[in-house]
């Protein structure tokens, strides 16, 4: 939650909202206030559908690179995490599926490839911005460049999936990478903590989804429901490139608090953080595609995340936090005691 769990603006709006009605078959004011400031935010992207997760966006995004190519399947990165749906769930695995390949995140040569291999087939080509469950894993934006490119070679929809790094620049990491998606998936970033997602992008595609005259079908009751369109509206217009800046600037901060007590008692921790974004490890990862189910210190990860637990602090069990602008320096300053105290106490436990 980019803001924290119970940000009084949010709070006060939805309540006020609550009054009002929480959902209706209808569009309704704050939805088209919202779609217009991730317009105005966000260059790639000209039109926006909202649903209420981003495993919905995922399957919204793919029935549009279906209807714009009449073609069925779809290229994900293997780790890659794009919702619960059957086939990329598989793809999470670095697994195929019955329509779905999968090729390695950042390889350009390799990814390429793949794409070159099954065009024929391809609806659409989907790659994060970040591997959020794959361990923060980057990718330069030639590889992007290259993917796009194939993708169009072959009449394929490029899809870039920003529902984490979203929250990495006004404009999404897009904007700091530089690049131009066909369409973008989003989620609890523009949500303010209520049920969110959303696909945007040009306005040829996400016309297909006009109920008129688009052959698409695009529905859902609580889609675009008022009390999320107005939690999201107050979310999006709080997170100020100023704000970004400084949750980027507490994660530095506690990255290097890790390094500093990993060398003070003799644990050696490795590190990746991206923007307000932090991930630990117990080797040495390099810079590839970390598959939790696959790590070699997953005994450790478990026993850190209980001591963290002991110790007052909740990361993800995959072994990351990420900041927000409910924080403050002091808030930070008590996060890295804390976190020193969890690898005192695993140090103790395990006698590494």
């Amino acid at each position: 939650m980019i803001h924290g769990y119970a940000y009084k603006p949010i709070v006060e709006a939805v309540s006020a909202q609550l009054a009002r009605g929480s959902v209706w078959s209808a569009n309704n004011r704050p939805q088209v206030e919202l779609a217009e400031q991730i317009v105005r935010r966000v260059p790639s992207i000209e039109k926006v559908l909202f649903n209420n997760s981003g495993t919905e966006a995922f399957n919204l995004a793919l029935n549009i690179c279906r209807g714009a190519t009449g073609r069925y399947k779809f290229l994900m990165a293997a780790g890659g995490y794009h919702g619960s749906m059957f086939d990329p769930s598989l793809g999470s695995k670095g697994l195929p599926g019955p329509s779905h390949y999968v090729a390695p995140y950042g390889d350009t040569e390799a990814f390429v490839a793949a794409i070159q291999q099954h065009g024929k087939e391809l609806a659409g080509v989907f790659v994060e911005g970040i591997m959020g469950s794959g361990g923060f894993a980057q990718a330069p934006k030639s590889f992007f460049d290259a993917v796009k490119q194939a993708a169009h070679d072959v009449g394929a929809i490029f899809v870039l999936d920003e529902v984490i790094s979203l929250r990495l620049s006004e404009g999404g990491h897009q904007a700091t990478l530089g690049i131009d998606p066909d369409l973008t998936m989003m989620g609890k970033i523009i949500g303010g903590g209520f049920p969110i997602g959303g696909v945007g992008g040009k306005a040829d595609l996400m016309d297909l989804t006009n109920p008129v005259s688009g052959h698409v079908l695009a529905s859902g009751t609580f889609s675009g429901n008022p009390l999320s369109m107005v939690a999201g509206n107050i979310s999006v217009a709080h997170l100020t490139q100023a704000k970004i800046d400084q949750i980027g600037a507490w994660a530095t901060s506690i990255e290097a608090a890790i390094k500093a007590k990993s060398a003070a008692i003799g644990l050696p921790i490795w590190t990746r953080r991206v923007g307000s974004l932090v991930s630990w490890y117990f080797y040495d990862p390099g810079p590839g595609v970390v598959l939790g189910g696959a790590r070699p210190d997953l005994a450790m990860v478990k026993l850190h995340h209980t001591a963290m637990l002991i110790n007052g602090l909740f990361p993800t069990p995959r072994a990351a936090l990420a900041t927000s602008t409910a924080m403050s320096d002091a808030v930070v300053d008590d996060i890295i005691a804390r976190f020193g105290a969890s690898l005192e106490a695993l140090l103790e436990d395990t006698g590494v």
